[in-house]
């Protein structure tokens, strides 16, 4: 027995040329879950099996997952495929579980019969992990028209990602207004216009799993916009506008402020008025009695 399973291990360990010509049916597995291969023989009469082997085929080298035979009272199961693999004796159905990314590959169920004619089948399985929600990232991040802005769109999960673009439903590929990276992961619309802002869709898949993120797109003012915007947001209403009547006011009122206000010459002369008017009747009397005295 020990001699047929050596026998058996070292013709699955050879190497395997894969025709790649040929379409091979496939399974979608996802990561860290189970699946089962849909191969099965068709033998009418299961004593007529000699030997059951399922392999898995990668790089082109084999490596055994189970062999079974009808005088074995349990199959043979390597190490690294151990409490990992359900087996059903009656279909030769096999159940993966707990998958890993380094399962994919080519599977192989081949049944020898009991005249030493085998009989293959063959299955090709993807292990997925599932996107996550993608993220979208506009540079600049301040967008203006008449300049070119990209769309950048990633995933932090997921194998063997597709990414797509679209714009009110419709799917966008690359034209003379815009064009999409090799991967179409970024977007970049060309000297864009006012009739580019709008909602934009990046939907990422994989052959288990699809998800999208909107962004919408809307264009800040250039700088000569702002300025205009400031005037007339300042001069609302009419030139001068709210800051220019304000100022108007204001020196209207400094103005007449400082011509109601008397000048100091005649802050000096009104408050010395009466001292004036004392030494002009001194003066007046001074010289009645002079010409008293000189009569």
């Amino acid at each position: 027995m020990a001699l047929w399973l050596s026998v058996i291990m070292l013709q699955s360990l050879q190497t395997l040329t894969v025709l790649t010509d040929i379409q091979l049916p496939t399974v979608d597995g996802t990561i860290h879950q189970t699946v089962r291969l849909p191969l099965k023989h068709n033998i009418s009469q299961p004593a007529e099996v000699f030997s059951l082997e399922w392999r898995v085929i990668q790089n082109k080298t084999a490596r055994p997952i189970l062999i079974s035979s009808p005088n074995s009272p349990s199959p043979f199961i390597p190490a690294t495929f151990l409490n990992r693999v359900e087996f059903s004796k009656s279909t030769a159905e096999l159940s993966l579980q707990n998958l890993q990314l380094t399962d994919e590959g080519m599977y192989e169920l081949e049944v020898t019969t009991s005249d030493g004619v085998p009989h293959k089948s063959s299955v090709f399985l993807t292990v997925n992990v599932a996107v996550a929600k993608p993220h979208i990232e506009i540079v600049p991040e301040v967008p203006q028209v008449e300049r070119n802005v990209t769309l950048k769109c990633s995933v932090l999960e997921g194998n063997l990602v597709q990414y797509s673009w679209y714009r009110c439903e419709q799917p966008l590929s690359n034209g003379a207004d815009y064009y999409l990276s090799h991967n179409n992961s970024w977007l970049t619309l060309l000297k864009t216009q006012g009739t580019d802002a709008g909602t934009y869709r990046c939907k990422v898949t994989n052959r288990i799993s699809s998800k999208y993120t909107d962004f919408v797109l809307q264009f800040c003012p250039t700088v000569s916009e702002s300025i205009g915007a400031g005037y007339g947001y300042i001069g609302y209403g009419g030139y001068p506008g709210y800051i220019g009547y304000i100022i108007l006011i204001v020196l209207c009122y400094c103005w007449n402020k400082k011509k109601l206000k008397p000048s100091k010459e005649c802050d000096v002369i009104y408050e010395n008025s009466h001292v004036k008017e004392k030494l002009s009747q001194t003066a007046s009397g001074t010289r009645s009695v002079s010409n008293r005295r000189g009569r």
